[in-house]
């Protein structure tokens, strides 16, 4: 394995190789972009309408699809349908519950259920209402029964909340026959949806907004247009005709410029609401500002990568030294681990100016404290066990070796480095804690010799280790 200096200087080479890459990447880059800034500007505007445009959508489709799910699920959860067969006999509370759980863990403005057989309509509140042919404010409800979507939205004031206006989404509620037993949903406030629009049109500057199918708007951050404005009587949205209302693309986009005002008018059909999102944006300051931008902008991006690189590779580097600190550490007792173990034992078998040992200490009753009082007082055992190991012996190179082994290779002779482990041996006999547990150590050490490898000095120390526990545990036996 090659060891850390290597690895730190291979690092070092590579970040400074990356970096200078990098620096010659943007100032290329940089150089071909502002040469040839006429097309490409045109090309980069359009690409930041479609990834704005794409943005919203992608927040929008999120914000109103969450609800089409729960209503989905409302639709078709059995307690709901239960319920509704079993209505004579069933109790308000219970559905009424049911609706504002769904009302609190969503945060929906409304939440509501049909029942078909009763046309009953429960709210969140308790009942609010029976649906009547003749309540004009009703037909929302016998027009959905009409057609054969199983959920659509639905643009609406709210009735049971001061009519506030509220984009609701209804589902079909069906038994197994596929017939109509109820419609549920919830409702989102239009407010929400409003300040949402208004957030993107603030953020990107731009308009947007949604309509149906026939260009009715259905959401805009002006109340005052919503279901009253139709884009299909302005002359900006007609003379682009029905291309427009494309379905088979992901963007319709049209790049328009009269009069010297640039701007773009996108499209983009959610397969969800059955809506447009239409997003128009005007470019022209846009393209003005991007040649003046461009100069300023190469220079701040040279003078960041510069400072940016000097502070990664200072974190790298520090990095690399606590990831490599960590992954040679047991992170319970917080001993080298038996990775580093061999790393270390491998380049001691190399060394054979001086004397040294290999010991390994294996808990005795260590299985009984896991078995008749858990695995996190056994936890608690091995850190003790291993604190005792590094006090008694504070000039050693411990390690876990694994489970409750401990192995450690010390410098001089086994006589001596016997007098440190019968120490720690001996401590931890003595100690209050560990004796309530009946918990002692057994431990095996052997001297290196010249022709050991790690397999064969492992294997005598094991040997030892075995010698001690099969012959009464608690004590210590040189092999």
């Amino acid at each position: 394995m090659r060891d850390n200096k290597g690895w730190f200087y291979d690092s070092r080479r590579t970040l400074m190789i990356i970096a200078l890459v990098i620096i010659i990447g943007v100032i290329s880059i940089s150089y071909v972009g502002y040469s040839s800034y006429g097309s490409i500007i045109r090309d980069d505007i359009r690409n930041i309408t479609k990834l704005t445009s794409t943005n919203i959508y992608s927040e929008i489709d999120n914000e109103l699809t969450k609800p089409i799910f729960v209503s989905l699920t409302m639709a078709n959860d059995q307690f709901v349908k239960h319920w509704i067969y079993n209505e004579s006999d069933a109790t308000e509370p219970e559905i009424t519950n049911y609706l504002e759980g769904i009302r609190e863990k969503y945060n929906y403005h409304s939440v509501f259920l049909v029942s078909s057989q009763t046309k009953r309509y429960y709210h969140y509140n308790g009942l609010f209402k029976t649906i009547l042919p003749e309540d004009d404010h009703d037909q929302w409800y016998y027009n959905f029964l009409a057609q054969s979507e199983s959920y659509i939205l639905d643009v609406d004031q709210d009735e049971a909340d001061n009519h506030l206006l509220t984009i609701f989404i209804n589902c079909k509620i069906l038994d197994d026959y596929d017939n109509v037993i109820g419609v549920t949903g919830v409702g989102v406030e239009m407010d929400y949806v409003q300040d949402m629009l208004e957030t993107f049109e603030d953020t990107y500057k731009l308009e947007a907004f949604l309509v149906d199918e026939n260009g009715l708007v259905q959401a805009h951050t002006n109340g005052a247009m919503i279901e009253t404005r139709n884009i299909g009587n302005e002359a900006l949205y007609r003379d682009l005709g029905n291309t427009f209302y494309r379905r088979d693309q992901d963007l319709n986009i049209f790049h328009l410029d009269k009069d010297g005002q640039e701007q773009y008018v996108i499209s983009h059909y959610i397969d969800e609401l059955d809506w447009y999102l239409v997003v128009r944006k005007d470019t022209a300051q846009l393209g003005n500002s991007f040649n003046r931008q461009i100069k300023l902008d190469v220079g701040i991006t040279l003078l960041i990568l510069i400072i940016v690189i000097g502070a990664v590779y200072k974190i790298i580097v520090a990095h690399q030294r606590e990831i490599h600190k960590l992954a040679m550490t047991d992170t319970l007792t917080a001993l080298a681990n038996r990775r580093y173990f061999d790393e270390r034992l491998a380049r001691d078998l190399t060394r054979t100016e001086s004397q040294w040992c290999l010991f390994v200490i294996d808990i005795d009753g260590f299985k009984r404290v896991n078995d008749v009082y858990g695995h996190l007082q056994g936890d608690k055992v091995l850190v003790h066990t291993a604190e005792l190991c590094q006090s008694c012996m504070p000039d050693v190179s411990l390690a876990r070796w694994g489970g409750d082994e401990f192995s450690g290779i010390a410098r001089g002779s086994c006589d001596d480095i016997y007098k440190l482990l019968e120490s720690y041996r001996k401590a931890v006999e003595d100690d209050a804690a560990l004796q309530s547990f009946g918990v002692t150590v057994s431990i095996g050490v052997t001297a290196a010799v010249a022709t050991d490898t790690a397999d064969s000095i492992v294997k005598r120390a094991d040997q030892a280790l075995y010698r001690s526990k099969s012959t009464g545990r608690n004590r210590i036996t040189i092999g």
